[in-house]
């Protein structure tokens, strides 16, 4: 992650942002939870392959709640929401324009931790509110961006899986990533991205572009809220996600982030650092090539688990390639709860105590200035270790059975075990990969 200043529990004891230290000092046995998750893999494949032969989530269905959704679509709370992120985003310009180049400025926190962390967990238990309270949208609202029906253009997701790509360059490969000067270029990049595409395709190109909104929209489609005929249900967040309906591009945003996730943890790892400071070529170029090959293999492998399923079908060439790509999702949201839960929780409440002092001037804006950082989820290293494993595990386990739900759709009975195989291959190394970083991170 970014190097924000790291945090103390104890005095003397200085703890990293996220992870719970290196391979050597994670409390678990590594070959066994390797092992372990594997196996549970794997016996998810094949109960889902005895007791599972038919599609069950294709048709999205759950219980309307239709005064729920008068009451987050009445205008008093969908303004006051707006209002709100407009006041902490104009705080947060406030202190990337005018505030000065030090630690307690809270503009590098709102941007890492606050955005990037912060709207998994908010999409997750809120839904698609990104997209509704988003500030872009609203400043180009005179340009129909607050249109929720608007269709994509025809290139779909693949700007915002770019953008993500870069976004993952300037998190991770960036020099000097949280001082000012470089931030406000980055800004002013993103802003021209996103404002000056919808200013000449409309409001669709803010869903089809913005690295942010495509991630929050993405994983809002696995939370218990859908919207269907324009109601609010309570659904299954697998169904949710199952009979979701694909954008071009979806698979590539996913793998993104997925990239981009792993090469968090290999960039923190000892044999890459030892790798990069004995080498005469510059960190830069080591992290950027890292950061390249990291989101090509989670490319590639994706790409040869769908191709391989789709030559046991008799769909369109391409066409299962798009549609499985939901199944990304709660791998990348099992990921950045394993690397990113103690980060956001510990790092979030610093960038609170940070907001009320936006200038560095010793002012108290929102009476937050005076509050301290509990530091206390990290004297639990054990349990911390166990949630991010297991949220690496069950984000597997999850994206194996909408996998399978949507290959059933499409596969013979008679090949259907032979033609996921390649499917449960790649979920095997997604999951090995992502341990093994975690440990080494």
């Amino acid at each position: 992650m970014s190097p924000l200043p790291l945090l103390t529990s104890a005095p003397g004891v200085w703890v990293p942002l996220h992870g719970v230290g290196t391979r050597q000092d994670l409390p678990l046995p590594f070959s066994l939870v390797v092992v372990g998750a594997v196996a549970v893999l794997v016996v998810t494949f094949v109960v889902a392959l005895r007791l599972w032969s038919r599609p069950r989530w294709q048709t999205a269905a759950g219980p309307p709640l239709p005064r729920l959704t008068r009451l987050v679509d009445h205008p008093a709370v969908v303004w006051t929401g707006r209002l709100v992120v407009l006041a902490v985003a104009g705080v947060g310009q406030v202190a990337l324009w005018f505030g000065a180049d030090l630690d307690r400025n809270p503009f590098p926190g709102l941007l890492f931790v606050w955005v990037w962390v912060g709207l998994v967990p908010v999409s997750l238990l809120l839904g698609a509110v990104w997209r509704r309270f988003s500030v872009v949208r609203l400043l180009m609202a005179w340009r129909g961006a607050l249109r929720a029906d608007e269709p994509l253009p025809q290139w779909g997701l693949w700007p915002a899986a770019l953008a993500l790509v870069a976004f993952g360059y300037l998190e991770l490969v960036q020099p000097d990533r949280t001082h000012l000067s470089v931030l406000r270029w980055w800004f002013l990049i993103w802003l021209v991205w996103v404002a000056g595409g919808a200013l000449a395709f409309g409001g669709r190109w803010i869903a089809s572009a913005d690295p942010f909104e495509a991630y929050a929209t993405l994983v809002s489609r696995f939370s218990p809220w859908q919207r269907i005929d324009g109601v609010l249900h309570v659904v299954n967040p697998l169904r949710h996600l199952a009979s979701s309906r694909p954008h071009r591009g979806t698979w590539a945003v996913g793998a993104a982030l997925i990239g981009v996730t792993l090469f968090d943890s290999l960039g923190s790892s000892t044999a890459w650092v030892q790798t990069v400071q004995s080498s005469d070529r510059p960190p830069q170029l080591w992290s950027g090539l890292g950061l390249l090959a990291l989101v090509a293999i989670a490319v590639g492998l994706y790409l040869l688990g769908a191709t391989a399923l789709e030559t046991t079908t008799r769909t369109g060439e391409g066409a299962l390639v798009n549609r499985l790509g939901v199944s990304l999702v709660p791998i990348a949201v099992g990921y950045t709860f394993a690397h990113y839960a103690s980060y956001l929780v510990l790092e979030g409440q610093r960038v609170a105590v940070n907001l009320s002092d936006p200038l560095s001037r010793g002012q108290d804006w929102f009476g937050t200035a005076t509050l301290g950082v509990d530091a206390g989820l990290v004297d639990h290293p054990t349990l911390m270790a166990w949630n991010q494993v297991m949220g690496i595990v069950l984000g597997h386990v999850m994206a194996v059975l909408v996998a399978h739900d949507l290959a059933v759709r499409w596969l013979p009975t008679s090949g259907t075990a032979r033609g996921q195989l390649p499917l449960l291959v790649v979920m095997v190394a997604y999951t090995c990969g992502g341990l093994l970083l975690l440990f080494a991170g």
